[in-house]
């Protein structure tokens, strides 16, 4: 990886955002041939100057798909989007429970076989 892409990564980074090799290979190819000014800005031949967070931020805008959010250690499981075990075992509780089918029972009193054990199974686990 080059010095250039390395900055990204860890502009990237900084910014909250982890970028994939999809990222990182598009940025490669937009900064061919680009130089690192003193000032720290990327020099883009026949295009000008710009900021690794600039830079960042429009191949963000570009393709979002190609960066992840970095979650902060601090950060707990209900803030991320996932569901915490006290969140699952609270909707569980509060779902209602549906009722078998109205013909549920002529039809499993007519069942032999491997069929009856698997109404069987369904009955024990219907929600």
């Amino acid at each position: 990886m080059t010095d250039l892409e390395t900055l990204i990564v860890k502009e990237a980074d900084r910014q909250g955002r982890r970028a994939n090799q999809d990222a990182i290979r598009q940025a490669g190819a937009d900064l061919a041939g680009a130089s690192l000014t003193n000032q720290g800005l990327i020099n883009l031949p026949g295009r000008g100057c710009i900021s690794p967070a600039d830079f960042v931020r429009d191949l963000h805008n570009r393709m979002p798909e190609a960066f992840a959010i970095v979650a902060d250690e601090g950060t707990s499981e209900a803030t991320t989007g996932n569901l915490t075990e006290r969140m699952r075992q609270e909707v569980a509780a509060t779902r209602r429970q549906r009722a078998l089918p109205s013909d549920w029972l002529a039809v499993r009193s007519k069942a032999t076989g491997i069929t009856a054990q698997h109404m069987a199974e369904r009955e024990r686990n219907w929600k």
